[in-house]
């Protein structure tokens, strides 16, 4: 049975600029660009940079969900455009919805077995959902400032919060959670069996 797979064109990949990355602050000029899209013509990693989930992910053990193809330079040289092809169509479609922004991985400085250096070399793509890309001024496939009519900011400090079950000082819920701790540790059985 033949995998039904999709092409998504004409995307976004990197902008010039100066990018803080989850390696460190990075400078992108236009000529690391024209050296991604050279050393991607000529091949010189075997493959093409693979289309992934987010950066950590699964580790080696990733599928590929396709392969970045046709890159290109747009904007006088300064963004990278590219084609995802072979992505499974369950992923295409979902993409607007689910991951809609991305983030490239590659190798700067990167020296071939010819002793060539090549300014920089793409050799991944990953879709990010939930994570915000370091490059906040490519395209989104789903431009929520556009849908809800707003700029949408991004600044401040990120802060998670955590929901608990009662207000630190509400006393009586502290109370009845410290009955339920003790009450819990009166059934714990700690003998050990089969020893």
């Amino acid at each position: 049975m033949p995998i039904d797979v999709r092409r998504v064109p004409n995307l976004e990949l990197l902008k010039v600029g100066r990018w803080d990355g989850i390696t460190g602050e990075f400078e992108f000029g236009p000529e690391h660009l024209a050296s991604a899209v050279e050393a991607h013509e000529a091949g010189i990693l075997g493959r093409k940079a693979v289309v992934k989930l987010g950066h950590t992910g699964m580790g080696d053990g990733a599928p590929a969900l396709g392969y970045v193809d046709r890159l290109r330079l747009t904007d006088g040289g300064h963004t990278l455009v590219g084609d995802l092809a072979g992505v499974p169509k369950a992923v295409a479609t979902l993409l607007p919805r689910a991951w809609p922004d991305r983030s490239i991985e590659g190798y700067m400085g990167f020296t071939d077995d010819t002793g060539r250096v090549w300014p920089f070399v793409l050799t991944a793509l990953a879709l990010l959902g939930a994570a915000a890309p370091a490059v906040r001024s490519l395209r989104s496939l789903q431009d929520v400032a556009e849908l809800y009519d707003v700029a949408a900011a991004h600044r401040g400090r990120p802060v998670t919060i955590a929901a608990a079950a009662f207000h630190p000082d509400d006393r009586a819920a502290q109370r009845r959670r410290a009955v339920q701790v003790a009450a819990a540790r009166r059934r714990r059985n700690n003998q050990t069996i089969g020893v």
